[in-house]
């Protein structure tokens, strides 16, 4: 009996142990082993869309029982439906985007519910951040952004200097000179007839300084109503992760901010590393994201232009956000740029949950009263 007894006692621990090292690779195309067993790490990289390379990884156990290939498809589709009505350099067949909105000379326009959604959001949020009666946030920049990115495109543009960067003529006399409607007063939206209208002659807009937080909220929220655990980085630039992380003892997930760089602007080199829990988005705004150096004077010349002065602003070489909300977040950081490190450090120590490091042109970094609850090193 104690013999019979021992062998049943013995064949129920062999069971467990089966049962806990059974869990097998559920996606070998997209799928490793984290470094909890039963863990398995789950990526998928688009790069096709926002101009950027965006990674999700799922972090995948034995209890998940959604289909992966099929999330990642449900994923891709947001993805290309977004880009397509936020692209304002390209037309597509069959669909109103901004490039439309901005090449009609006549409106009201209608246009996709989804894009109306992402315009008003815009608008509506354009009064986050002000210094003066100066919002530092406008789509209706768009006038001035084409100038500074035909800039960056210029054929006169010399590449030969280094293979990092392009040294290209500066358009002072554009700017200096130019004419430009960019109140977004005067950009009128019907909710009822989901329409837009401009009410002065050569207005656009642009949805980039935040358009990659927006949708990355929409991918995030989709994910977070099925309980999923995942960490979504949009180009280094707007990560944001949900879920409590199997793969990790404490449960968060861990995100390295990269060093800014003109030389090599691609560098895997990091200057810190933030730890952050379910909900937390990070979004980084920094002049070593788009660029050139001037023809005439040597100058960095960035891609986030200054609503006061029509130029590339901005005091720090980056600034890093940490927020809920993504999409406020890329609004947050294309703004709070543009402030001087003191202006935009009062600001943020003032703002419930929003937190902020800034790195330097020197290599120091300054930080927000409430980050250290965020860092986990510093370098």
């Amino acid at each position: 009996m104690r013999k019979t007894l021992l062998i049943l006692i013995l064949g129920i621990f062999i069971l467990l142990l089966s049962g806990c090292t059974n869990y097998q690779n559920p996606e070998p195309d997209y799928c490793v082993s984290g470094s909890v067993e039963g863990v398995y790490l789950c990526k998928k990289i688009y790069t096709s869309y926002f101009d950027t390379a965006i990674a999700l990884t799922l972090y995948v156990t034995e209890e998940d029982t959604y289909s992966i290939q099929e999330l990642f498809s449900s994923v891709e589709a947001i993805l290309s439906q977004y880009h397509q009505l936020i692209d304002k350099y390209n037309e597509y067949t069959g669909v109103v985007n901004v490039y439309t909105i901005n090449h009609s000379p006549d409106g009201p326009i209608s246009i996709p519910r989804e894009l109306y959604d992402v315009i008003h959001y815009g608008l509506l949020h354009e009064d986050e951040v002000t210094q003066g009666s100066e919002s530092m946030f406008n789509i209706a920049l768009n006038p001035v952004l084409d100038i500074w990115h035909n800039a960056r495109e210029n054929t006169d543009c010399d590449s030969t200097v280094s293979f990092s960067y392009l040294v290209c003529p500066v358009p002072f006399d554009l700017i200096d000179d130019g004419t430009f409607e960019t109140n977004p007063e005067n950009i009128v939206l019907n909710l009822e007839n989901s329409t837009i209208e401009f009410l002065e002659p050569g207005m656009g807009i642009d949805l980039g300084g935040f358009g990659k937080g927006y949708v990355s909220e929409l991918i995030t929220d989709m994910l977070d109503e099925q309980n999923i655990r995942y960490i979504l980085n949009a180009g280094n630039s707007n990560v944001k992760a949900g879920g409590t992380n199997p793969n990790n003892a404490d449960g968060l997930y861990y995100v390295a901010l990269l060093r800014p760089n003109y030389e090599n602007p691609v560098s895997a080199d990091y200057y810190a590393v933030i730890k952050i829990p379910t909900g937390i988005s990070i979004v980084t705004s920094g002049s070593n994201q788009r660029f050139f150096i001037g023809e005439e004077d040597g100058i960095v010349y960035h891609h986030i232009i200054d609503p006061r002065t029509y130029y590339p602003g901005g005091e720090a070489l980056s600034v890093s956000i940490i927020y809920a909300d993504g999409a406020l977040a890329d609004i947050y950081s294309t703004a709070i740029f543009l402030l001087s490190v003191e202006e935009g450090l009062d600001f943020v120590n003032q703002t419930e949950n929003l937190e902020a490091i800034w790195y330097l042109e020197d290599g120091t970094t300054v930080t927000s009263d409430g980050f250290e609850t965020y860092l986990f090193e510093l370098h």
